[in-house]
């Protein structure tokens, strides 16, 4: 086994296996690969929040022909090894089942995994004939403008992500699911479009949509996230509605934002079981 550095020289032969939302030579991340036999086997990138004295294993990964072998261990202990000096806390967040064996791994290499925010499940037929809801939408947010992913370019697409991650909003969807162009929505001010000032980055399968990162910033805060819902609920319908969707899941709602989607449903939303879980090791201490 062999472990290096992932970055322009080899990015075509990792590239398959890397599964974080960074642009290949994003400042902020960190990319380690395991090879066998002059093959890429593996791959573990880690981004940094220096503010918090954090480092996140954004994305690890071992092809199913090598795993039980010890290249998952390998890749977070070079990843402790490098974020030592850096940062006081590693953590990692994945969703868990029983098959995965994923708490077992991080157990086994010292980490404590703990369960992860709650999950609030809504019906998408009751959110769009809710009247408070076509209440609320009659409230014009002047000023801004809201577009889906598929009206963005690649260069956009980058600075929303590094911008969830640089305050510490983690993507908690199973990578296989990958994101939705046509029901991520990013708002901007229409006199400044270089910077989103709020976005909501939205996952899909089998009639499940997932918001899986909500963020919203500047003086007017909870203009640009009401202006995030409404884009992404109208996306929603131009998409089909309840016709193509049964239910919105939402991964660990700030109390505001659940408040007002308590408010559209007239009724208080219970959290459901969300399998997902942090793994956390302290590296520096």
């Amino acid at each position: 086994m062999e472990l290096t550095r992932i970055g322009s020289n080899n990015w075509g032969s990792f590239s398959p296996i890397v599964f974080d939302s960074y642009t290949m030579n994003a400042p902020q991340v960190l990319r380690i690969g395991a090879i066998e036999d002059g093959k890429a086997v593996g791959a573990l990138s880690l981004s940094f929040d220096m503010q918090n004295s954090t480092a996140f294993v954004d994305s690890l990964y071992v092809m199913p022909d090598f795993r039980g072998k010890g290249y998952g261990r390998a890749l977070l202990e070079e990843a402790e090894r490098l974020a030592k000096n850096r940062v006081s806390t590693l953590e990692a967040e994945f969703l868990d089942d029983e098959k995965s064996g994923l708490i077992k791994h991080f157990e086994t290499n010292g980490y404590a995994c703990i369960p992860g925010e709650p999950i609030y499940d809504f019906d998408v037929k009751k959110l769009l004939t809710s009247k408070k809801y076509e209440e609320i939408m009659k409230r014009r947010l002047s000023g801004v403008r809201a577009m889906d992913f598929s009206m963005l370019t690649g260069a956009q697409k980058n600075v929303i992500f590094e911008k969830l991650h640089s305050h510490g909003e983690r993507n908690t969807a199973d990578n296989t699911l990958g994101f939705s162009d046509k029901l991520s929505v990013a708002i901007y001010r229409t006199d400044d479009m270089r910077s989103p000032r709020a976005c909501l980055v939205a996952t899909e399968n089998e009639g499940m949509v997932t918001i899986a990162q909500l963020y919203g910033s500047g003086k007017n805060n909870p203009k640009f996230i009401l202006a995030a819902i409404f884009g992404f609920t109208s996306a929603l319908k131009r998409c089909g509605g309840a016709k193509t969707y049964d239910d919105i899941a939402m991964v660990a709602a700030h109390p505001g934002v659940k408040g007002l989607f308590d408010k559209l449903f007239g009724t208080r939303l219970k959290p459901t079981e969300s399998g997902l879980m942090h793994a956390i090791k302290l590296i520096n201490f």
